[in-house]
């Protein structure tokens, strides 16, 4: 049976407060060190790799930001005739070559290069520009992980200890800002002890020069209402600002409806990326359905 995984996100909830956590520096604000090596605080590029670093291009730079002063912009660059992915980190890169062998890590022994996490979000959102060279893409990855080996691309010890993953592939230009989401897929019931995150402009070893990713403001969503473990199927459904956001493929039938607690139906119809939602504050009942399948749970809704 196809699953869908259905997340209602404590985002809905415009004046929540709660502590769940969240990556470090998300909206890329705060930068350290200088010239070359500058970089946003929390995370590393190439520039600091556990080797290599002295001859790698510069392929991460501080720009303009959506909210804010700031965002990254990665670019992918020949060094050496050998196409170097714009690539960040909240790990650290290392960098080899053949550049096949590359990989980014959590490094548990060294605070710099890890981030400890506990919590089990139920999806990434976040805002991206994107112009890719040639049919090139770009991509964000995310996994959860317990243990102190955790790496991307996975290996066999990284496999064992993942808790959750997410992924989510730029291959459409986008010359505006453009929200994109993406929800987790849990492997275990077991609670994480890290987070590592990697966004590179290009396809890995087959990038093409001059693809370019722009990336602002990533935000980590949960549901308070232990919901992610119903799994209906692989669709994230999450709220901000007066907005329902859809997960969906495209192409992809899926409906809902929201009732108040008397059972009046206070929106319903087909599922788009994104549509206003904007009544009053309480409780209400959403449900989805695709195909011959259908869900409901409960929302807490405090505009």
């Amino acid at each position: 049976m196809k699953k869908i995984l259905l997340t209602i996100s404590v985002a809905l909830l415009t004046g929540y407060t709660g502590a769940q956590q969240q990556l470090q520096n998300p909206g890329f604000e705060d930068w350290e060190g200088s010239g070359a090596t500058k970089e946003p605080t929390n995370w590393s590029s190439l520039k600091t790799a556990d080797a290599l670093a002295s001859l790698a291009p510069e392929v991460m730079s501080q720009v303009a930001g959506r909210t804010g002063n700031w965002a990254i912009e990665l670019e992918v660059k020949i060094a050496m005739g050998i196409p170097a992915n714009g690539l960040i980190t909240n790990g650290r890169v290392h960098a080899e070559i053949p550049a096949s062998n590359g990989y980014v890590f959590t490094e548990a022994t060294d605070p710099r290069w890890n981030t400890l996490f506990t919590d089990r979000p139920d999806s990434i959102v976040g805002w991206y520009k994107h112009a890719p060279a040639n049919g090139d893409k770009s991509k964000i990855e995310i996994i959860l992980h317990k243990g102190t080996v955790g790496r991307l691309p996975m290996n066999a010890a990284t496999v064992t200890n993942k808790v959750a993953r997410a992924r989510f592939d730029f291959t459409e230009t986008k010359t505006e800002w453009t929200r994109f989401a993406k929800a987790f897929s849990y492997s275990s019931t077991d609670a994480p002890e890290y987070v590592l995150t990697t966004i590179a402009a290009g396809d890995s070893t087959i990038a093409k020069a001059g693809t370019k990713l722009w990336i602002d403001d990533l935000e980590l969503i949960y549901n308070p209402l232990g919901v992610e473990d119903q799994q209906i199927q692989e669709i994230a459904i999450n709220g901000s600002n007066g907005y329902l956001y859809f997960d969906i493929e495209e192409g992809e039938k899926v409906n809902y409806s929201v009732a108040d607690v008397s059972g009046k139906i206070v929106q319903s119809g087909r599922a788009l990326s994104q549509m206003p939602f904007k009544h009053e504050s309480g409780i209400y009942f959403i449900q989805v359905e695709t195909g011959n399948e259908t869900f409901t749970k409960k929302l807490y809704i405090n505009q």
